[in-house]
């Protein structure tokens, strides 16, 4: 291995080490009240992961003491109070060493874990008394290299580190905010853009200038690439010994199982790739425990002994996208749509297809069997990938059937993902289409018979195949008056094909787009905002919802006048107040969509102008902004007559009595939550609250 390679596996480690120590402490603790079930394992599964890490990076002294701390933790269970307090205590000194060191090799930009400090763990952990071996016999952590690299020699922590090979130096490791990686990824990608179109402006000339346009153009484009690195894994390397991982705890359930792994190559955030390998335990731990059947009963039913599980993973739009499979028994769907029945709705229960069971039964979680286990307790890892899932922006989906297996999927937003965009303007706002979606695009005014009126709608000859063609505005849902189209993009995504008649067509740009966290959007028509190269906001958008708000815009025009008569929309007045760009874009999107008339505003004084301009239907407002927060602004506006009656729902990521308490007492009439926040609850909220929203 490489000392550049080296450094930066090191660098990933100790922020895999930072992150670990921290959950240690949670699940310690909720260890200490007593809880002796899910917090104990999780606690053996996280040590468990940092000690693979330990090893593959030639740590075999910590990697020892990982194994004795999860052993002592495990001991546990049995034990009376005031033994298992005093195991505990044992416990909780060997998190903070553990914690100790890993600062140590942050700060001081260590290659190797501190030697003294593993002593001391070893001393405090062996003072806490015999532990319960997790996976005994455990061989020696064996070292691991990155994909394409030779082995990595076993080494002893505090010992110097050699030369790279080829007489090289050492690489010297920087620790940096991942916030200002983040940023300084966004900036270069804007530099990059420019200094091409600079480049591609002065390429027609000769001399010194155009020279130095391309240089600056090539170094732009490798100022970017370099920085995006810096953030940017394998997915090969963050799932690193998922393999060894399978086959200890088959073997613990005597089970047989092979595990097959695609998308080794897939690039994404490491942020996003630890939090899909939570996941993913979560549900090769179900797969293992509750779907693989034993080897004698898979012979009986024709199958081969050991069971196969596979993991795919790959990059879609905006998306990391992972499914994990099983040839077992699958999910047994007529007792689950029982226990939903048993809960409530029987007939509504009844009512729904298999794959709406399992999709409702992931989302609120519940179990069909009447005892736990210790590895998986009673299966609850499915409701537990979907909430964490969705609260990370991501979502799930779930298909089995009965005795050949199942697969779970679930996406995750891509916290710092390069996209090749179609850029596009629609009634003055910039949109994006991943060019990876985008066929071809048509000029409209030249395609005379190629265009035909049809009963549901327009339609655009392309080649052989005959395409709806839809304005993008009615699939955004944006006004249509003084349209104008010239070109149509034919898109496609997931088996669909459309053509969309747009405005104005721009260049494709590469992009990285920025996640909006706080907004509960699973699988949002926004994946992502970024800036174009003068600093325009632009709005990606996800190809395949594109596709399918254009066959709901079709079905509809192929219903009855009658039933179109009076279409089911709002048409409220809503000023809009939210300082983040990116969350402001995403709300818009969402109220746009159902109706409503929005207008922006930055901050409060802002909101005030907008108010001030014509009194809405109803503001939403976030509540901590610049300028003046929202509890100021609906004090303000409480004691203005005209606005004094003015319904006012705050915005907030804060879910607590308190906050409630305080936009109550400025006088709000809602307070809800971004994490749960969509056009149908803020209907719901307005209906609530007397506002005709229809």
């Amino acid at each position: 291995m490489d000392a550049a390679t080296r450094a930066r596996l090191v660098g990933l480690f100790v922020d895999e080490a930072q992150e670990s120590a921290e959950l240690l402490r949670r699940h310690a603790e909720d260890v200490r009240k007593g809880d002796t079930g899910e917090p104990l394992s999780e606690f053996g599964r996280v040590a468990h992961g940092l000690k693979g890490a330990a090893g593959a990076l030639g740590y075999a002294e910590l990697a020892r003491a990982l194994h004795e701390l999860e052993s002592v933790a495990l001991g546990v269970r049995g034990e009376d109070a005031p033994a298992a307090t005093a195991r505990l205590e044992r416990v909780g000194e060997a998190i903070e060493l553990l914690a100790q060191g890993v600062a140590r090799m942050s700060a001081a930009s260590l290659d190797v874990y501190p030697i003294d400090v593993v002593e001391q763990l070893h001393r405090v952990l062996a003072a806490a008394g015999p532990g319960v071996d997790p996976d005994a016999p455990t061989p020696a952590p064996a070292a691991a290299s990155a994909p394409g690299a030779g082995p990595v020699p076993e080494r002893r922590e505090g010992a110097r580190e050699e030369p790279a090979r080829g007489g090289g130096e050492v690489v010297e490791r920087l620790s940096v905010p991942a916030a200002d990686v983040d940023e300084a990824l966004r900036l270069a990608a804007s530099v990059a853009r420019s200094a091409a179109q600079l480049h591609e402006w002065l390429a027609p000339n000769e001399g010194f200038v155009a020279a130095s346009a391309q240089t600056l153009a090539a170094a732009a484009a490798g100022l970017e690439a370099i920085i995006a690195s810096l953030r940017l894994i394998p997915a090969d390397v963050a799932l690193a010994g998922l393999d060894q991982e399978v086959a200890q705890l088959a073997h613990r359930l005597g089970k047989e199982a092979v595990l097959s792994l695609s998308g080794r190559d897939v690039r994404a955030d490491r942020r996003t790739l630890q939090t899909a390998r939570g996941l993913i335990r979560h549900l090769i731990r179900n797969a293992l425990d509750h779907g693989l059947e034993a080897p004698a009963a898979r012979s009986a039913a024709g199958k081969a002994r050991a069971g196969r599980l596979s993991i795919s993973v790959e990059a879609v739009e905006s998306l990391l996208r992972v499914e994990v499979a099983d040839d077992g028994a699958g999910f047994d769907v007529a007792a689950i749509r029982a226990e939903l029945a048993r809960r409530g709705e029987k007939d509504r229960v009844q009512s729904l297809s298999d794959e709406q069971v399992l999709q409702q039964w992931a989302l609120e979680g519940g179990s069909t069997r009447a005892q736990t286990t210790e590895v998986s307790g009673r299966g609850l890892g499915l409701s537990a990938v979907a909430q964490l899932a969705r609260s990370a922006g991501g979502g799930i989906q779930v298909r089995s059937v009965r005795g050949l297996g199942s697969a779970v999927s679930f996406t995750l937003p891509l916290e710092v993902y390069a996209v090749e965009a179609l850029t596009m303007m629609v009634h003055g706002r910039a949109f994006g289409i991943p060019v990876s979606a985008v066929e071809r695009t048509v000029f409209l005014p030249v395609a005379g018979d190629a265009i035909q009126d049809g009963p549901t709608g327009r339609t655009l000859a392309v080649g052989e195949t005959i395409l709806p063609l839809v304005p993008i505005v009615e699939a955004l849902s944006i006004d249509r008056s003084s349209r104008t189209e010239r070109f149509a993009l034919v898109v496609r995504a997931e088996g669909l094909t459309a053509a969309l008649a747009a405005e104005d067509v721009g260049a494709v740009t590469g992009l990285v787009p920025a996640g909006i966290p706080g907004v509960a959007q699973s699988d949002a028509l926004v994946s992502g905002l970024a800036r174009l190269a003068d600093g325009t906001p632009i709005a990606i958008l996800n190809p395949r919802l594109l596709l399918a708000r254009v066959r709901a815009v079709r079905a509809r025009a192929a219903e009855p006048e009658a039933r179109r008569a009076a279409p089911a929309r709002c048409a409220l007045d809503v000023v809009l107040a939210e300082d983040s760009l990116a969350t402001r874009e995403v709300l818009r999107v969402l109220l746009e969509e159902q109706g409503f008339r929005v207008r922006l505003a930055g901050d409060g004084e802002e909101a005030l102008q907008r108010i001030g301009e014509g009194v809405p239907d109803v503001l939403v407002s976030d509540v901590n902004m610049p300028r003046r927060d929202g509890l100021s602004l609906t004090r303000a506006l409480r004691e203005k007559e005209l606005t004094a009656r003015l319904p006012i729902v705050l915005l907030t990521s804060q879910d607590d009595a308190a906050a409630r308490a305080a936009g109550a007492a400025a006088g709000a009439d809602a307070y809800l939550l971004k994490s749960q926040f969509n056009a149908g609850v803020l209907q719901e909220t307005l209906a609530r609250l007397g506002v005709r929203v229809t």
